[in-house]
């Protein structure tokens, strides 16, 4: 099905074309919900899934705002094995269990993460190597919230039964009395400020390409003893994107990658290793107004953390609850999949976009699922 045409009441605005020519085309929105295994808390400063039609519509001179929601869940954490992680604490009044390798317990995690993401972009009719030459900026405001439990594990292992098997109540205890005590929390606050020069290019009939060299600053609410927080550190990223658009007359095809650089957190020495992330949509017009397809997501940390506290004095480190928080340097990986469908008002002047996005094959991280709903429109 062709394109949807503006109605003469929409052509005298910035031209927003079908599914608005969006906000941010390659400007890659933040935050969202991801807790656990590897990079400080199992967080990244990227949100998987959040663009949407931003990758499938046309872009052109003009002003444009987009306010993302999304509601984030997690009730599975996955360790080095894709498996369900475990963990064996150590119960000082009990000598003997650390040394019982059978001796672990299931990590168990309920998260959620409820988010808006207002953004803003413009895009210039100045050129500049070619390129159409604009800027975004986005300020998220987000509620997280997440707790942690442990129970006993038995199942395939020699201590499923006798003497070590009554101590396995005390392990799973121990666990419970850490990570109630400082990894459960519900916060409400600001997330990280980032900002992007955009540089979009028309390479053909039909195809674009866009690039955002996105700072994110650490502006969100953060506070190093609190496993739970709206920001993410007292560290600053780099992130550049790369975006290929295919908007044609059937299905739309679109692809953003982007690259994560971190600095080191300053608060806790702690170094989040780099991030690849791919996001992918393909979408069909069913009728004037409406579209549907299907969208995903590929992530994968790409350098291992490290953290040093050498920098740090006896009392930064307990004032601070600082603890080394590194095992084995692993890195994060989650795939997802889900479907989507765009709703474009009076041609084109407003459009509203769902989607839910279920994630699988997680590593060192939360696996979960998520639910976004977009509002975009050109000013």
């Amino acid at each position: 099905m062709s394109h949807p045409r503006l109605s003469p009441q929409a052509a005298l605005r910035p031209q927003p074309l079908r599914a608005l020519t969006l906000v941010a085309s390659a400007a890659v929105l933040t935050l969202a919900a991801h807790h656990a295994g590897a990079a400080e808390n199992g967080l990244q400063r990227y949100s998987p899934g959040v663009g949407g039609s931003d990758m499938t519509a046309p872009l052109v001179p003009g002003w444009y705002v987009q306010a993302p929601l999304v509601a984030y869940h997690a009730s599975k954490i996955k360790g080095n094995d894709g498996k369900q992680a475990t963990s064996a604490t150590p119960v000082d009044a009990q000598g003997p269990v650390p040394a019982q390798p059978g001796l672990r317990s299931n990590i168990g995690i309920d998260a959620d993460t409820y988010a808006l993401l207002p953004r803003i972009t413009y895009l210039s009719a100045h050129r500049l190597l070619g390129a159409n030459v604009g800027f975004t900026a986005m300020l998220p405001v987000m509620n997280r919230r997440a707790n942690f439990t442990a129970s006993p594990k038995f199942a395939g292992t020699p201590y499923a039964s006798g003497a070590a098997a009554a101590f396995q109540p005390l392990v799973t205890a121990g666990i419970n009395a850490r990570v109630d005590a400082t990894q459960d929390g519900d916060q409400t606050g600001l997330g990280d400020l980032e900002v992007s020069p955009v540089l979009h290019w028309e390479i053909g009939d039909h195809q674009a390409v866009t690039f955002a060299p996105t700072v994110v600053l650490p502006t969100g609410n953060y506070n190093v003893s609190r496993r739970v927080n709206t920001g993410y550190g007292n560290f600053y990223t780099f992130r550049p994107s790369v975006q290929y658009s295919f908007v044609g007359d059937g299905w739309d095809v679109g692809a953003r990658t982007v690259f994560s650089f971190n600095t080191r957190n300053k608060d806790n020495g702690y170094y989040s290793g780099n991030m690849f992330n791919l996001d992918w949509q393909a979408m069909a017009f069913v009728s004037d107004d409406w579209r549907v397809g299907l969208q995903g997501y590929f992530v994968r940390q790409l350098s291992r953390d490290t953290q040093n506290l050498s920098g740090f004095t006896a009392t930064e480190i307990t004032e601070r609850n600082l603890r080394k928080e590194l095992t084995s340097g692993n890195k994060s990986s989650v795939n997802a999949i889900g479907p989507a469908v765009g709703w474009l008002m009076n041609g084109g002047e407003m459009m509203v976009e769902g989607k839910f996005l279920r994630e699988f094959s997680a590593r060192n991280r939360t696996e979960g699922q998520a639910f976004w709903l977009t509002v975009s429109k050109p000013l």
